[in-house]
C-alpha cells in the first residue's frame, strides 16, 4: 500500500493511519511544510502498518473494531470465539468491525481473492442487542465470501467476519467497496415505486430438447419506493421478469442464456425485504411490500413474452404481446443453455451464475429503473435432469446489483465501470486481463446492457504502436422462441491501432444482433504486451442516440523503438465538482536540455494540486474515497516539477519537469533512454455531500528515445 500517492490524505484508512483527528492533523502539516521531491512514504508506511496491527476485527461484537472508508482491512480471527446469533447455517470463530456508509449507496464487502479459509461474512444494522441482519453469506467464490447491502451515509453498521461451522480460521482481509448508487432502503425509500428483485430463491431443471437445457429462476420482487407500484395485469401495467444464466471460467466472464418475459399477474402483499404496508389489492404491491414468484411460475410458459416488445429505460411493452398464451415443447421461452456450456467435463473450474431483472413503467417514469437486476450464485450438482446437467441455487442473492458484479467479487483483477448514457439508459462494462506467462496477455472484456433502449452496436479497444493482436473472439446469448433478431456474431477488425467489433448498423438492419437490454456479450484478444487503462469506446445502435461511450478499461501498451518521444493519453477521469473531467497534458518534451511540460486543465478551481510520476501504469478506483481515479502503480512519487500549485479561477495548473530530478518514494530518479514513465495531477475536490475529498486528472505516457 506504501507504492501510493504519499501522504495523500483521501487514501484508504489502513494507508492513513488510525484517527480521523490524527490524520487531519498530518494533512495540515504535509500541506505546510512538503519540500520537492520528498515524498512521505516513511510517514505513509508506518501509519500502513500501525492501522495493519490494529484492525484484525475484535473478538466480542460489543468492542467492535472501528474501520472507516473503501479499500482493504486485516482480519485475524485465528484465536476468535463466536458471540453472534446463528447466521449463513454455520457462523463460528466471529470477529467483529463497525464501519460508518461514507455516501448513500450500494456497498459490497469481501473475501474473495483476500482470504485462504472457508470464510462466513454477515453485516448488520442496529446495536449488538438488538442486531437486523441485513445480509450473510458463506460461498461466493470457492470457500470464500461476498455480502452486499444498501447503506446510507453517517449510518453504522457492524460487519462480522468468521469461519464457516467454527472450523479453524486464519490471517487475511475484508475488502469494502461501492457498488454503484442503488435505489431506496426500508428505511430510506426512493421517492415513487421502486421495485427491486429481493430474492432469487429457487431454480427449475426442465430437461432437454436435442443439445439445448431449459431452465427458470424464481424471483421474490421488493417495492422499496414510497408509492404503491402497479400490478394490473389485463393491460401494461405490470412489471415483466428477465432471468439470465451465466458462466464465468479462466478470467473470462459470459452470458450462457436468457429467458423470455414472465408477464405478472397479481401481487401478494409480503414481508421480504421491509414492513410490509398492505395495497389491499393485487393489482398495486404495497410500499415495502414483497410478492414471490417460484420458478415453476416464471418458466410457465404461456405466461412468457418476448424482450424486443419492451423499452426497458422508459418501461413501456405491447400488451397484448406476441405469443401470449402460447406453449410449446420443453425448451420454448425459457432460459435456454447448450448442454455444452454447463458441462463438468468441458468445464470443470467454471463457476456459474443467476440474474434476474423487473421491467415495469411506473417504477421507470419514477426515474428508479437502474437498480432492478439482482444476482445469485448457482451450483452444479453433476447430475442431469431429462439430458440437461443441473443447477441450483448456492448462497445470497446480491440486490440491485447486475451479475458483472459477481465477476468483479470474483476475481480483484476485474475493472468494472458504470456507463450512464446522457438521457437514457445505462451499460456496465467490465475487463479483465489474464497474463499467459509466455510474454502474451489475454484480454477479456464483458458489457452489460442494463436498461438502454439505444442498445449497442460496436466495441473498440485501442492499442500502442507495434503490438500485435491475435485470437480475437466473442460471444453472446442467443435469442430464441421467435425473438425476431438475428443470432449473427459481431464482426472483428484489427487495424494499426485498434480492434473493433460490430454488428450491423440500425439502417442496414434493425433486427440485427445489437447488445439490447438485458443481455451481456463478452469480446476477448491476445496481445504481446502488457496492460493498461485506455479509453474503449461503446458504439450505440438506435437513431437519436448520443454518439459513442468512452469506458476506461485495460488494453496493450504501446511498444516503442525509439527515435522522438512518445506522448499518449490514458485511462479516464471523473467529472469533479464543477462537473468537468480534469485532463493531463504533456508537451515540449526535450531530451537535450532535459525538460518537459506538464499542463493539468479543467479542475476545480482555487484547489491545491499537484503533479505526481510513475514507471508503472495502473488503476485504482476511488482510492480512499476520492472521486477520482489513480492511474498509476508501483513507486508513486509526487511533486513533478516543483511543489503545491493552485489551480487558481481557471482550474488550471502547469510545471516544467525536470527530467534528471523525478520524484520517486525514495528522492528522484533520472529519466532514461528507451524509459516509459506515467503522469498524472492531484486535486483537491469537494464531493456532492459537501465533504473534502480529491480527484485525478486521467493518465499521460511519455516513452522517452
Amino acid at each position: 500500500m506504501a507504492s501510493l500517492v504519499e501522504g495523500d490524505p483521501t487514501l484508504p484508512s489502513q494507508v492513513r493511519g488510525p484517527s480521523a483527528a490524527a490524520r487531519l492533523r498530518l494533512r495540515l502539516l504535509s500541506l505546510c511544510s512538503m519540500r520537492v521531491h520528498t515524498p512521505l512514504s516513511a510517514l505513509v508506511l508506518a501509519g500502513a502498518l500501525s492501522s495493519v496491527a490494529a484492525a484484525q476485527g475484535a473478538n466480542d461484537c460489543s468492542s467492535a473494531q472501528p474501520i472507516v472508508g473503501l479499500g482493504l482491512f486485516a482480519l485475524d480471527n485465528t484465536n476468535a470465539t463466536n458471540d453472534g446469533p446463528p447466521a449463513c447455517g454455520a457462523f463460528g470463530r466471529d470477529v467483529w468491525y463497525t464501519w460508518i456508509a461514507p455516501a448513500t449507496a450500494n456497498y459490497e464487502v469481501t473475501t474473495c481473492g483476500n482470504a485462504s479459509w472457508d470464510t462466513t461474512l454477515a453485516v448488520y444494522s442496529g446495536t449488538c442487542g438488538s442486531l437486523s441482519q441485513l445480509d450473510c453469506d458463506d460461498d461466493t467464490c470457492t470457500y470464500q465470501s461476498t455480502i452486499s447491502f444498501h447503506a446510507t451515509a453517517g449510518t453504522s453498521y457492524l460487519i462480522r467476519a468468521g469461519s464457516f461451522n467454527g472450523t479453524a480460521g486464519g490471517i487475511g482481509e475484508i475488502g469494502i467497496s461501492g457498488s454503484g448508487s442503488g435505489g431506496g432502503t426500508c428505511n430510506n425509500p426512493a421517492t415513487g415505486p421502486d421495485v427491486i428483485v429481493g430474492a432469487i430463491p429457487n431454480i427449475s431443471n426442465y430437461g432437454s430438447v436435442g443439445s439445448t437445457g431449459a431452465y427458470s429462476l424464481g424471483t421474490t420482487s421488493c417495492n422499496t419506493g414510497t408509492a404503491e407500484l402497479n400490478w394490473i395485469a389485463s393491460i401494461n401495467q405490470h412489471p415483466v421478469i428477465g432471468q439470465n444464466i451465466y458462466r464465468e471460467e479462466n478470467g473470462r466472464f459470459e452470458q450462457i442464456g436468457m429467458s423470455w418475459l414472465k408477464h405478472g399477474f397479481t401481487a401478494l402483499q409480503q414481508n421480504l425485504c421491509c414492513s410490509c404496508n398492505s395495497s389491499g389489492t393485487g393489482s398495486r404491491l404495497g410500499v415495502g411490500c414483497s410478492d414471490p414468484y417460484g420458478s415453476g411460475l416464471n418458466g410457465s410458459q404461456s405466461g412468457l413474452g418476448p424482450r424486443f416488445q419492451v423499452n426497458a429505460f422508459t418501461g413501456d411493452y405491447s400488451y397484448p404481446y406476441f405469443q401470449q398464451g402460447q406453449s410449446g415443447d420443453t425448451v420454448f421461452k425459457r432460459i435456454q443453455v447448450q448442454n455444452d456450456d454447463v458441462s463438468p467435463t468441458l468445464h470443470p473450474d467454471a463457476t456459474y451464475y443467476g440474474e434476474a431483472q423487473y421491467i415495469t413503467p411506473d417504477d421507470a417514469a419514477a426515474g428508479n429503473g437502474f437498480n432492478n437486476v439482482s444476482w445469485t450464485r448457482l451450483s452444479r450438482p453433476g447430475s442431469t435432469t431429462g439430458g440437461a446437467w443441473r443447477l441450483s441455487i448456492s448462497g445470497s442473492t446480491h440486490r440491485e446489483e447486475s451479475a458483472m458484479r459477481a465477476w468483479a467479487a470474483s476475481d480483484p483483477n476485474v475493472i468494472i465501470e458504470d456507463v450512464n448514457v446522457t438521457g437514457e439508459g445505462q451499460f456496465i462494462a467490465g475487463s479483465n486481463v489474464v497474463d499467459n506467462l509466455d510474454g502474451t496477455w489475454t484480454y477479456n472484456y464483458a458489457i452489460f446492457n442494463n436498461n438502454s433502449d439505444f442498445s449497442g452496436q460496436s466495441f473498440s479497444v485501442p492499442f500502442g504502436q507495434n503490438v500485435a493482436v491475435t485470437a480475437v473472439g466473442m460471444s453472446f446469448p442467443l435469442y430464441h422462441s421467435g425473438e425476431p433478431y438475428t443470432n449473427v456474431a459481431w464482426s472483428p477488425t484489427v487495424s494499426a491501432n485498434d480492434v473493433t467489433w460490430e454488428t450491423e448498423t440500425h439502417v442496414m438492419n434493425q433486427d440485427a444482433n445489437a447488445l439490447r437490454w438485458g443481455t451481456t456479450y463478452s469480446f476477448w484478444f491476445t496481445a504481446d504486451s502488457a496492460p493498461e487503462i485506455k479509453s474503449a469506446s461503446l458504439g450505440l445502435f438506435k437513431p437519436g442516440n448520443p454518439g459513442a461511450q468512452t469506458i476506461g478499461l485495460e488494453g496493450p501498451m504501446d511498444i516503442t523503438t525509439g527515435g522522438a518521444p512518445v506522448v499518449a493519453n490514458y485511462c479516464v477521469s471523473n467529472p469533479n465538482i464543477s462537473g468537468q473531467k480534469s485532463r493531463i497534458l504533456a508537451s515540449n518534451v526535450d531530451v537535450v536540455a532535459r525538460t518537459m511540460q506538464l499542463d493539468a486543465f479543467d479542475m476545480t478551481p482555487n484547489a491545491f494540486g499537484y503533479f505526481i510520476a510513475s514507471l508503472d501504469s495502473g488503476f485504482v478506483a476511488n482510492p480512499g474515497g476520492s472521486l477520482g481515479h489513480l492511474c498509476l502503480g508501483g513507486s508513486i512519487g509526487r511533486g513533478v516539477g516543483g511543489s503545491i500549485v493552485n489551480s487558481g479561477a481557471n482550474g488550471a495548473i502547469m510545471v516544467i519537469a525536470d527530467l534528471d530530478n523525478i520524484p520517486t518514494p525514495t528522492g528522484s530518479t533520472v529519466v532514461m533512454s528507451g524509459d516509459t514513465w506515467h503522469f498524472q495531477a492531484w486535486h483537491r475536490d469537494i464531493s456532492a455531500l459537501g465533504f473534502a475529498t480529491s480527484n485525478f486528472t486521467d493518465g499521460v505516457r511519455v516513452s522517452f528515445p
